[in-house]
């Protein structure tokens, strides 16, 4: 029997969601978990896989267990778990349920704060600087619809496919500072943190928005700018058909 399981976590003390050799990743703790209270071997399978340190506010992942599994499964987990580990919801769902391939649409945001917040490090970058958001937006507009995202992706992209369809992008402000949202189809590799890193240079008038859209367009990620880093990254969404 498939289940479909809805969860969040502080990705800060984690070498991100996929299990990975000598490192804590929040699939192992919850794979542990899952495994403990069937009693038998249980895997997961995320919705994507967010790189070390990276949040997420809500995430779906899905595993094959026994129709006896308890009731209270989610109760049970959350008590199991690390407190930067949350639970929302446990449910049967269709047997041909994917939580990685069915999804249509993932967002993200990634938060930037100009002031110091010591009751909450780790959830934000902290960079001092006025940044410029009007520019800004106007290259972030640049990022909607279907294109070839070659210039923000690490290493090759997954499939050699560098195609991503942005249904969103955009910059606000906030009493603290700056998020970026950004919604897609599907995301490549470190792309959200590379995108960024770039607009940031552009909202510093350290490129201009003309220069910006060469970048794009060249798909060279070494003339993009540096990958912001991970803690001010959140997985905020994740939508099924």
């Amino acid at each position: 029997m498939r289940y479909k399981i809805e969860l969040a976590y502080n990705g800060s003390n984690y070498a991100g969601w996929q299990i990975q050799p000598n490192a804590p990743t929040v699939q192992d703790a919850l794979d542990r978990a899952l495994s403990t209270i069937a009693n038998t071997p249980i895997e997961t399978m995320g919705c994507g896989r967010t790189d070390a340190g990276v949040h997420a506010k809500y995430f779906v992942a899905h595993f094959d267990g026994s129709e006896n599994l308890p009731a209270d499964l989610g109760h049970r987990l959350n008590k199991m778990l690390p407190a930067d580990i949350k639970i929302f919801a446990v449910a049967p769902c269709a047997d041909d349920f994917h939580a990685r391939f069915d999804a249509t649409l993932r967002e993200y945001e990634y938060h930037i704060q100009d002031g110091k917040d010591p009751f909450a490090p780790k959830t934000f970058w902290w960079y001092a600087h006025s940044l410029n958001i009007e520019t800004m937006n106007h290259c972030a507009a640049l990022l909607v619809g279907q294109h070839d995202f070659s210039a923000f992706c690490k290493g090759e992209a997954p499939n050699n496919n560098p195609l991503c369809t942005v249904f969103k992008a955009e910059w606000t402000t906030m009493g603290n500072g700056y998020c970026f949202t950004i919604q897609a189809n599907r995301f490549l590799r470190n792309m959200v943190r590379a995108i960024v890193g770039t607009l940031v240079d552009v909202g510093l008038d350290k490129i201009s928005e003309g220069e910006f859209q060469q970048i794009f367009a060249n798909g060279n990620r070494s003339d993009a700018g540096n990958s912001v880093p991970a803690e001010g990254l959140f997985l905020t969404k994740v939508e099924y058909p």
